[in-house]
């Protein structure tokens, strides 16, 4: 959907609602105009922000994509697309998409506003990620986990079970990008934690501290 150029202006004064809505999974959602850049927030969360996502940005940009010949990535945890952008913009169209996303409201709001903006092949699967990951055999070249309720992972997709199962559709010389709040106490407590179980499902691990967020990748070697 392309939004009218005045409001685009107007969005570089003062943030701009363009549309509200909500769901069971959310039952707020919220997308704002901001600089001529699309947000998608909750009531405590923001879920995408195009090319000012910027903590799966500033992963991409220390990643040496030179050295990686994938092709097929898999998203948990669509938002708007923002990182389907971010990787349009960091090798235009050398990947193919499959994207997973629970909630019907925000599938609408990704193909209403995003997906024609997008020239790669993007697959969206309305599914429940545990449900999807058990019943599926392909293997992806890329992972980027990025499922929250609002501000928090849910407990079934931080557990060693969990990490197992995305190592298994991982394909050889793959990567795994896995984005985590790091704002609360509680958060850094449950980050030491997983950083635990992170390390004895991928011992080449590395935790990027990028802002609030820490970015666990599964391999530093593909690191610049």
């Amino acid at each position: 959907m392309q939004i009218p150029f005045w409001k685009r202006m107007l969005s570089y004064l003062r943030p701009i609602r363009i549309e509200h809505t909500g769901s069971v999974y959310n039952p707020y959602l919220e997308i704002l105009l901001i600089n001529g850049r699309r947000q998608l927030n909750t009531k405590d969360a923001i879920y995408s922000y195009d090319d000012k996502y910027e903590n799966f940005k500033i992963a991409f940009d220390l990643i040496d994509w030179n050295h990686f010949q994938g092709k097929s990535v898999l998203i948990l945890g669509l938002g708007l697309g923002s990182v389907i952008r971010l990787l349009e913009m960091k090798a235009k169209d050398r990947f193919v998409y499959t994207a997973v996303e629970i909630d019907p409201e925000i599938c609408k709001l990704v193909q209403k506003y995003t997906l024609s903006d997008i020239e790669a092949p993007v697959e969206v699967n309305n599914v429940d990620a545990e449900k999807f990951l058990m019943l599926r055999d392909e293997k992806h070249d890329l992972i980027l986990m990025d499922i929250f309720q609002s501000a928090e992972i849910p407990k079934r997709f931080q557990s060693p079970e969990f990490l197992h199962r995305l190592k298994e559709l991982l394909s050889d010389n793959g990567i795994i990008l896995y984005n985590r709040m790091n704002v609360t106490d509680k958060d850094q407590t449950d980050n030491s934690a997983f950083d635990k179980d992170f390390s004895q499902v991928f011992p080449r691990y590395k935790a990027l501290e990028i802002k609030q967020n820490f970015i666990f990748i599964n391999n530093k070697n593909y690191l610049l």
